[in-house]
């Protein structure tokens, strides 16, 4: 299928996780290079706010290493590479697919979305973290620290919900996760979702946008917010928690629900990839055996 982007066609689009930002800049690849050969492959890179988000943190232990690599992001970035919206931004241009009855979602940054992006990395480049920035990274932590503490305060709270995640074995996950999803349990887990980002509405109203997104076929990002919350919930009753970065990594793979492959240095996320984005998006792990700009061209 065919995507838009502005006025370019992309045919394939690769989500960076933010370790491959720091691996292209450590491994001095050449922006120009490597885009000119991934626009003969027919691709494209693409980069969410989350990738800002965890790149700018650089700045709290190195002002020098944060200027570095927004300097180098740039460069990309004043390219025109593709902005993925993050997943709360994806369900609501789903809301809005769903309600005018479109069969596409607008799930890349918009001309002014973009214009912004490219402002606050410019700023960044220059060692400038404003208000704003300050404010987005505050947010993001909350977001974080919530998604840490969630599942496991929710299943201490409800031992039958434990022992009902923990009589899913590994190997039926999968098959488990899609009943789940077309279920009530998937309609209640996106309602919540829906009210944190548009206010309580009523008890009927939401229920219907709710199983009028997992229906559609073109709403991805709702049926992935579903399956994360259902796997963290899972893993975490498993385990007794979960690691302290899956929340911020399990964020990123969601951001990447409308790109073809999401591409990574961290082994450990290719189990739970697939899990969350179904057959939309492929993991690609990147074990250092080559060039990073070699493999990219491979994936």
């Amino acid at each position: 299928m065919q995507r838009y982007s502005f006025n370019m066609v992309i045919q394939k689009l690769i989500y960076l996780d933010t370790n491959l930002w720091n691996r292209l800049l450590d491994q001095n690849v050449d922006p120009s290079a490597l885009l000119s050969k991934l626009k003969r492959c027919d691709s494209s890179l693409a980069l969410s706010g989350q990738n800002v988000y965890e790149l700018a943190l650089t700045f709290q232990n190195s002002v020098e290493r944060g200027m570095e690599l927004f300097r180098y992001l740039k460069v990309y970035v004043d390219a025109g590479i593709v902005g993925a919206y993050d997943n709360l931004d994806l369900l609501r241009a789903e809301v809005h697919a769903l309600y005018a009855r479109a069969d596409s979602v607008v799930a890349y940054y918009s001309p002014a979305d973009y214009d912004a992006l490219k402002t606050e990395v410019a700023k960044l480049a220059e060692g400038i973290v404003d208000q704003r920035a300050q404010s987005f990274l505050s947010k993001r932590k909350g977001l974080a620290k919530a998604g840490r503490e969630e599942p496991k305060t929710h299943l201490e709270q409800r031992p039958d919900m434990k022992a009902r995640l923990l009589a899913v074995p590994e190997n039926e996950l999968v098959v488990w996760l899609d009943e789940q999803v077309s279920g009530e349990v998937g309609t209640a887990l996106l309602i919540g979702h829906l009210n944190n980002v548009y206010g309580p509405a009523s008890a009927d109203a939401a229920k219907s946008t709710a199983q009028g997104l997992l229906q559609h076929p073109a709403s991805r990002a709702a049926k992935a917010l579903v399956r994360a919350d259902l796997y963290l919930h899972w893993r975490c009753a498993r385990r007794g928690s979960n690691p302290r970065d899956l929340p911020d990594d399990v964020y990123h793979v969601l951001n990447a629900a409308y790109c073809d492959v999401y591409a990574t240095a961290d082994s450990g996320q290719k189990e739970y990839v697939a899990l969350l984005l179904s057959r939309w998006t492929r993991p690609a792990v990147f074990d250092g055996s080559t060039s990073l700009a070699d493999w990219l061209l491979t994936v």
